[in-house]
C-alpha cells in the first residue's frame, strides 16, 4: 500500500521543476515524514492496517505544495491557498487514492485536510481521529529537521543574519509559557516563527513523537548556530528554551 502511494507521488512530483529549491525540499520532506511515520507507528505498536493508512497519509500529506509553489512561489498559506485543502483537491481530481476502499479514501483525505489546521475538526470516528493525530505529529517531527537542515530562505524567507537582529514579540513569548501553540496571526518576526516551531512540542499527541525529537536534537540546532544581537532577545530565547526543555522532561 505504501509503496503504491510512493510510486504515485514520485510520478506526480516528476512533472515539476526539481531544480527549484522549494520543490526539492518538499520531495525530501515527504519521504522523511514517511520514515518518521513508520518509526512512530512502530513505537506506538499500532495494528498493521493503521500503520499502512498512516503511511499513505504521510506520502500524500503535502502534495498540494507542488501547485502552491508553482502558482504562488510561496509556502505561506495566507498568501496563496491552504495547502492541505489544495492537496485534497489534487488527490481527488487525479484519482490518486482509488487503490484504497472508499471508506479508507475518506479517512486519508480527512487526515490530510486536518494535518495543518490549528485544531482537528470535531465529530470524527476513533480510527480517523487517530490518523489525524499521527500525521500531525509525524509532520511536526520532520519540520524540525527542515528547520535545522534546509535553506532558511526557502523555508521561511529570511537569512540567519536577519533573524539575529530580531526579537520575540511579547504575545509569542507569553504563549510559550501557557504551553500553547503559536497562532500564525500573532507572529510578527522571523524569530517568532522559530519560536512557533518550538511550541509544536505542546501540540504533540504521542510521547513517542517527543522521544523521536529528543533523539534527533534538530529543534536545538538553529539556536546553537546563531548569536542574537539584542541582549533582551538572548534572555528571552534562553528562557523559552529552558521552558520547552522542562516541558519535554515533564512529558517523558
Amino acid at each position: 500500500m505504501i509503496n503504491k502511494a510512493k510510486d504515485i507521488f514520485h510520478e506526480y512530483a516528476s512533472h515539476y521543476d526539481c531544480e527549484n529549491g522549494k520543490i526539492k525540499l518538499k520531495i525530501i520532506h515527504t519521504m522523511a515524514v514517511a520514515d518518521v511515520m513508520e518509526e512512530l507507528t512502530r513505537l506506538c505498536q499500532l495494528p498493521e492496517k493503521i500503520r499502512d493508512l498512516a503511511g499513505v497519509c504521510a506520502v500524500f500529506h503535502d502534495i498540494g505544495r507542488f501547485e502552491q509553489v508553482t502558482q504562488y512561489d510561496t509556502f505561506l498559506d495566507h498568501l496563496s491557498r491552504d495547502h492541505a485543502d489544495l492537496g485534497c483537491e489534487v488527490l481527488v481530481s487525479e484519482h490518486f487514492l482509488e487503490f484504497l476502499p472508499e471508506r479508507e479514501q475518506k479517512q486519508v483525505l480527512t487526515a490530510i485536510r486536518n494535518h495543518n489546521k490549528f485544531q482537528i475538526e470535531e465529530g470524527l470516528d476513533e480510527e480517523t481521529l487517530l490518523l489525524c493525530k499521527l500525521i500531525r505529529d509525524a509532520d511536526k517531527c520532520d519540520i524540525f529537521r527542515v528547520f535545522a537542515c534546509e535553506d532558511m530562505v526557502d523555508t521561511m524567507g529570511e537569512t540567519y543574519e536577519q533573524v539575529a537582529e530580531e526579537t520575540v514579540t511579547d504575545e509569542v513569548y507569553d504563549t510559550i509559557f501557557r504551553h500553547e501553540t503559536v497562532l500564525k496571526t500573532i507572529r510578527k518576526t522571523g524569530l517568532d516563527i522559530w519560536i512557533g516551531f518550538l511550541a509544536f512540542f505542546f501540540d504533540l499527541y504521542f510521547d513517542e513523537s517527543i522521544r523521536i525529537l529528543q533523539k534527533q536534537k534538530y529543534y536545538l540546532q538553529p539556536f546553537e548556530r546563531i548569536t542574537f544581537t539584542l541582549p533582551e532577545t538572548r534572555k528571552k530565547v534562553q528562557e523559552i528554551r529552558e521552558e520547552v526543555e522542562n516541558y519535554i522532561a515533564s512529558r517523558l
